[in-house]
């Protein structure tokens, strides 16, 4: 059984507690008080993902301790130190108090929530939080209804104990699972949408559950990972891997259902209006020649150059192809210096030191340099050596043979003792005396923290503008384009590859085929640093089943290319979440192969593996798929919110007036208020959008409000997931039913026919809900699906009950 986030969050919260009242009164400084109170609270208690918070935030001057949800900002939080205590009222009982109330004659507390009130009201923020790490205050800090924030209510929790004890209402109340349910909101405000009943899955003993594997789906996972996943990691490979299985970055793919357009110029929006430095990586032919150049150091630049590519594009295999193919002839005197902090321990006190370890250990080991040997040394640092003689010392040459050798050894010691200085001399020298060329990398910088990111950052900048040497350093687009607005590279004006993914579909054919090879011409797989040869028939021939499927089922390859959205990780993940999976009649397929010599997946089939991933029931959580229709309110017609949104970001995104598919939030929120949405209905929907990958976001700058653009997977869901019943049966229990009556039909079920009948319910339920729901001319029209799904069930049924005519003959 796995724990819950809500488990996770309740024992961290009650730990810290218990830690508190169990230690002596301390007096932390502010940078105390949040590393050892408020973050455990806010990232540990209340789950919420630290890539998702923005510290130190600036704007028009003002800069704020905590930012939490990005881009769209959900909560702001003001810290203050331990030794800062809120006067709060002792009644338990009163959880809910005025803010007048509450600030009265409380100069402590009303100077924090004034402040924090503040930064939300100046950038739109709803939820405020004063916290000093054992206090915590919260309360809508951006209102929409003509009330001033400060007149409105306030939560209050007054000691930790009181978080633990009381949990759940901070958890549905500030929690990252939780916040896009406008709990509280709804709770403070006092708004005229009660929420929605609570959702089947709460009613679940189990849930989201793990879905149990029998031995052989167990075994067919582990070889899986093995043969599609782990392949890539081993060294002794890699050059051959690299030859059969890569694929060129920046090729279309063939099965999106969004504009072409979009993803030639996925990177524009990022470029922050610096065409002239952001440059595509590759071209018709492969890299481009600005990049060779850039690698071959003809154009010599005093600024790491920035390799940009979303995450799971492929930017590691891009390098290393380039160093390895394209750029060989340009590196044939070349020395590749190579630092992945994606590999390497997250923690390090001197990432300066750790860098030039690195490159030393690689000089040394990968190219035979020692940098500590006599002869290198005394050929770095010729020319110390021949002023000597002419130095104060030089007399010693002839006079004292010995001891002139130990100044020369003094004096070399004294060079190397500057770790730094000494490596740096080591390159003039390789690449003056020697001709050689000497291009570093560093890589994964971006799956790190933000101050871990602008270190390495710094570190590059100055191997770049004071070593003869040219410095790649990979990002993430939504790292550049914060760094950009407000971190390190707001000072430099530095060159810009950015790299496209390449055809998912591609991908997933070479991988498959280059592991078919493995199991059937090479008689299995020897990992190189166990020294064991893995090999398994079984695995064969389910590689083979997906392999013949795909080229006969274009459906899998549309399925995965979208819901990846050229994400070569996600769609490696999602290959590997089928072979294997607990949803999947494994022997069934096998026996057909065994017998027939083939047998081709149904998309349905594959689907229920993509979305329930490793659990027994769908959790959007978990899931690589987004509920369509989840709310927060008693409102019927908003299980309709989503696609309403979802289909007016694609149709726009084939204007004209979209800048590269690109709309302003505000435009999208307009026109579901026109609709008749609210606010909270439609910030929930939009939380749930990013979260769930349907949207794209670029936060808002001097220049452009909040953009937003859909997304492969957003069109994917929409137009071709939702209206089907494999996914209708899994969102079911994750969807609150407004009406009682038909609540009480939906049930958990595990029998296809059960399931079936579940599912008419929960569509005739759904087609209830539309009666009342806005209509849009060209827009999304559930009848249409609904349609759909019907037909789908009914085909089910048509071929169950065949399958059971043949089984009685």
């Amino acid at each position: 059984m796995t724990t819950s986030n809500y488990e996770i969050g309740l024992n961290a919260i009650t730990e810290l507690a218990a830690e508190y009242s169990a230690s002596s009164p301390q007096s932390r400084n502010e940078a105390t008080t949040r590393l050892q109170l408020i973050d455990r609270i806010f990232f540990d208690a209340l789950q919420w993902p630290r890539e998702q918070c923005l510290p130190e935030e600036s704007h028009e001057g003002t800069y704020v301790d905590y930012v939490l949800g990005l881009p769209r900002r959900q909560i702001i939080v003001e810290a203050k130190k331990e030794g800062i205590y809120f006067e709060l009222p002792l009644d338990a009982d009163s959880r809910i108090i005025a803010l007048p109330a509450l600030t009265r004659k409380n100069g402590n507390l009303d100077s924090a929530l004034r402040q924090v009130g503040s930064y939300c009201m100046s950038r739109g923020v709803p939820i405020a939080v004063a916290c000093n790490g054992h206090q915590l205050v919260a309360f809508s800090g951006s209102r929409v209804d003509g009330v001033a924030p400060t007149t409105g209510k306030a939560i209050v929790f007054r000691t930790l104990g009181e978080m633990a004890s009381d949990f759940i209402n901070l958890w549905n109340c500030l929690s990252y699972p939780s916040i896009t349910r406008g709990y509280l909101q709804s709770l403070l405000v006092g708004e005229t949408l009660p929420p929605a009943p609570e959702k089947l899955s709460r009613r679940l003993i189990y849930f989201p559950g793990v879905k149990r594997r029998n031995e052989l789906e167990h075994e067919l996972r582990i070889l899986g990972e093995i043969f599609l996943q782990d392949l890539v990691k081993d060294p002794n490979l890699e050059r051959e891997f690299l030859r059969e299985c890569y694929c060129s970055s920046g090729a279309l793919s063939q099965y999106t259902l969004i504009s072409k357009e979009i993803l030639k110029n996925r990177y524009v929006a990022w470029a922050d209006g610096r065409s002239k430095t952001v440059t595509a990586a590759t071209d018709k032919t492969g890299a481009s020649k600005d990049l060779l150049d850039a690698v071959a150091a003809k154009s010599v630049t005093q600024r790491p150059v920035i390799l940009l590519g979303d995450v799971g594009v492929g930017k590691t295999s891009f390098i290393k192809h380039l160093v390895s193919v394209e750029a060989r002839e340009e590196l044939k005197k070349g020395i590749v210096l190579y630092v992945d902090f994606g590999r390497e321990p997250a923690l390090r006190t001197d990432l300066q030191n750790y860098v030039l370890d690195s490159f030393e250990r690689q000089l040394k080991i990968d190219h035979g340099i020692d940098l500590q040997s006599d002869a290198f040394v005394r050929g770095i640092y010729h020319g110390d050596l021949l002023a000597m003689r002419t130095g104060i010392y030089g007399f010693l040459r002839e006079a004292d043979p010995v001891a002139y050798r130990m100044k020369e050894v003094e004096l070399l010691a004294s060079k190397m003792e500057n770790k730094g200085g000494h490596l740096k001399r080591a390159v003039e020298h390789l690449i003056s005396g020697e001709r050689r060329t000497i291009v570093a990398f560093l890589d994964n910088i971006d799956q790190r923290p933000d101050d871990f990111q602008e270190e390495v950052f710094l570190i590059s900048q100055s191997l770049a503008e004071t070593w003869p040497i040219t410095c790649f350093v990979t990002l993430r687009p939504s790292t550049y384009n914060k760094s950009r607005r407000q971190g390190s590279l707001s000072a430099y004006q530095n060159r810009v590859f950015t790299i496209s993914p390449p055809r998912i579909d591609l991908v997933v054919r070479k991988r498959l085929e280059y592991a078919l090879d493995k199991l059937v011409n090479s008689g299995g797989l020897t990992l190189g640093s166990e020294g064991i040869t893995v090999e398994s028939r079984l695995l064969r021939e389910y590689i083979e089943v997906i392999v013949q499927s795909m080229q006969r089922n274009a459906s899998l390859a549309e399925c995965i290319d979208n819901i990846s959205a050229g994400n070569v990780r996600d769609a490696l993940d999602l290959l590997t979440n089928f072979v294997g999976s607990g949803h999947v009649d494994t022997r069934k397929i096998l026996d057909i192969k065994q017998q027939t010599g083939s047998y081709y997946i149904p998309l349905h089939e594959f689907l229920r593996a993509v979305i329930y991933g490793d659990n027994e029931h769908y959790s959007p959580d978990a899931s690589f798929v987004a509920n369509m229709f989840d709310i927060i309110s008693v409102q019927a017609e908003e299980h309709f919110l989503m696609p309403f949104m979802i289909d007016y970001c694609l149709r726009s995104s084939q204007h004209r007036s979209a800048a590269h598919g690109f709309i302003p939030e505000s435009e999208v929120a307009d026109h579901l208020h026109s609709l008749g949405y609210r606010d909270q209905q439609i910030s929930a929907a939009l939380a749930r959008s990013e979260q769930g990958k349907l949207l794209d976001f670029v936060p808002a700058d001097q220049s452009f409000p909040i953009r937003v653009r859909i997304t492969q997977r957003g069109a994917y869901v929409l137009r071709k997931l939702m209206p089907t019943f494999v996914y209708l049966d899994a969102v079911v229990t994750d969807t609150p039913i407004v009406d009682r009556g038909f609540r009480e039909l939906l049930w958990d079920s595990r029998d296809i026919y059960e399931r079936l009948a579940r599912a008419q319910h929960f569509l005739g339920y759904l087609d209830t809900c539309w009666e009342d729901a806005p209509r849009v001319s060209g827009g999304f029209q559930w009848s249409d699906a609904s349609q759909q799904i019907q037909r789908n069930i009914e085909n089910i049924e048509e071929r169950l009950s065949a399958k059971e005519k043949r089984q009685a003959e």
